[in-house]
C-alpha cells in the first residue's frame, strides 16, 4: 500500500487533549509510511495546531461555540453527522482512528463503523460509568484495534474479549530529544536567563473555570523572588491576560506545542489533564498538579495517584496559599530532583512510536 488514506478524528472536549494526542501519532506514522495522505477532523476552535504540524484538517465547530453562537443542538448535531458521513465517504480512508468516544460525541460515527476501512481506537482511561457503558462496548466491537496510552497493567481499562489491543504508554507530541536546550527554550518565550521560572497552565483554556484559576494563580505568584510563565493557552478568553497592570514578574507565553520547549522551566502548578500531565513528567518537570472535574477524566484520581508515587504534588482545593507552599517546595533543589527522578522514570518514553507502528502492522506496511 504506497498511499495509505488515514482519517484522524479529533472531536475535541475542552482543550486540546485530543487532537494533540493524534497529531503525536501521525507525525510518527508519516516517518514510517511518509507518503501517506493523512486528514484531521476536529472541533477544537485552535484547528491552526494542526496546521503547525504541516498536516490537513476539516473543522466542525465546538461544543462550546455552538452554545456561544446560538447553534441548536439539533441543528448542531444534523451539521456534524452530515459533515462527518460526507468526508468520510469522499475520502474513504484505509483506516480511520478515533479519539475517547468511540461512537462519536453525538453517536455521529455509528453509521460508518461498518463500512470497510480499519477502525483504530485511542482508549485513554475514563470514568467506569463511561469507559463500561452499553453505547462505549457496543460501538468498540465495531473496531479492529484499540491503543491504550498507558503501560499495561497500571489502569482498568474494559475492552471486548474480540478486540486486538497494543499498550503503549503516555502518547506525547514531541520526545525528550525534540526539546530545545535550557537558554535556547528560554530565548523563544522571553523569559529571564538568570532567575527560576515557575510555568503555569490550566489547559487548552476552553473551560470557564480556567479564569478563576489563573487569577488565583496570578494572584499568589505575583511579586515573588521567581519568574512566572502563565501559559496564555490557545482557547482562553478570560480576562487576567487582559488585566490593567501585569506583574514584573510574570510573562504571558504562547508556543506550540510547549513541549519541546519545557526545558525553560524549574517548576509548574497545572490542571492534572492527561496531556498536560504526562508531557510534564515525561520532561522532568517538578509539577504542582490542581485537578479540575471531568465528565469522563477523573483529573482527581490521576492527582492522587501521582502524589502517592512522589512523582507530582496536589494543590487542592486551589488557593493563593496553596499555590505559594507548593511552589516554594518544588524549587527546594532536594524536594525537586526527587520529583524530577521519579517523573521521568513514570513516564520513560513516548508510546506513539508504539502506537503508528501497530496502525502501520494492522495496514500490512
Amino acid at each position: 500500500m504506497r498511499h495509505p488514506r488515514v482519517l484522524f478524528y479529533a472531536i475535541n472536549g475542552l482543550g486540546l487533549g485530543h487532537v494533540t494526542r493524534l497529531l503525536a501519532i501521525g507525525r510518527k506514522f508519516r516517518r514510517i509510511a511518509p507518503e501517506a495522505e493523512i486528514v484531521y477532523f476536529t472541533s477544537s476552535e485552535a484547528e491552526d495546531v494542526v496546521f503547525r504540524e504541516g498536516f490537513a484538517a476539516f473543522k466542525v465547530p465546538s461544543k462550546t461555540l455552538r452554545g456561544q453562537a446560538m447553534l441548536r443542538p439539533a441543528t448542531y448535531s444534523r451539521m456534524l453527522q452530515t459533515v462527518t458521513l460526507n468526508l468520510i465517504s469522499s475520502f474513504h480512508p484505509h483506516v480511520l482512528v478515533v479519539d475517547t468516544f468511540p461512537a462519536g460525541t453525538l453517536q455521529e460515527l455509528l453509521p460508518v463503523l461498518r463500512w470497510d476501512s480499519r477502525k483504530v481506537f485511542v482508549f485513554r482511561v475514563q470514568r467506569p460509568e463511561s469507559a463500561r457503558s452499553q453505547l462505549t462496548q457496543s460501538a468498540l466491537e465495531l473496531y479492529d484495534l484499540a491503543i491504550v496510552p498507558h503501560n499495561a497493567g497500571e489502569v482498568d481499562v474494559p475492552l471486548p474479549e474480540s478486540l486486538e489491543s497494543t499498550w503503549t504508554g503516555p502518547i506525547l507530541i514531541r520526545d525528550r530529544h525534540e526539546t530545545l536546550p535550557r537558554s535556547e527554550a528560554r530565548a523563544v518565550l522571553a523569559l529571564p536567563q538568570d532567575a527560576p521560572v515557575v510555568y503555569v497552565s490550566f489547559g487548552g483554556g476552553g473551560d470557564t473555570a480556567m479564569d478563576e484559576a489563573l487569577s488565583c494563580a496570578v494572584e499568589a505568584l505575583a511579586g515573588q523572588t521567581y519568574h512566572v510563565a502563565v501559559a496564555d493557552a490557545p482557547l482562553y478568553r478570560g480576562g487576567v491576560r487582559l488585566a490593567a497592570r501585569t506583574p514584573s514578574n510574570v510573562t504571558f507565553v504562547r508556543h506550540y506545542p510547549m513541549a519541546e520547549l519545557m526545558t525553560a522551566f524549574d517548576a509548574a502548578v497545572s490542571a492534572a489533564g492527561y496531556n498536560t500531565t504526562m508531557e510534564l513528567l515525561h520532561h522532568g518537570v517538578p509539577t504542582a498538579l490542581a485537578p479540575f472535574p471531568r465528565q469522563v477524566d477523573d483529573q482527581h484520581a490521576r492527582a492522587r495517584e501521582l502524589a502517592a508515587e512522589g512523582a507530582a504534588v496536589v494543590i487542592e482545593p486551589l488557593t493563593p496559599s496553596g499555590i505559594q507552599d507548593a511552589v516554594a517546595a518544588l524549587l527546594r533543589p532536594d524536594v525537586a530532583e526527587t520529583i524530577r527522578s521519579r517523573a521521568m522514570c513514570r513516564v520513560p518514553e513516548n508510546g506513539a512510536e508504539h502506537a503508528a507502528a501497530a496502525i502501520a502492522r494492522l495496514l500490512g506496511l
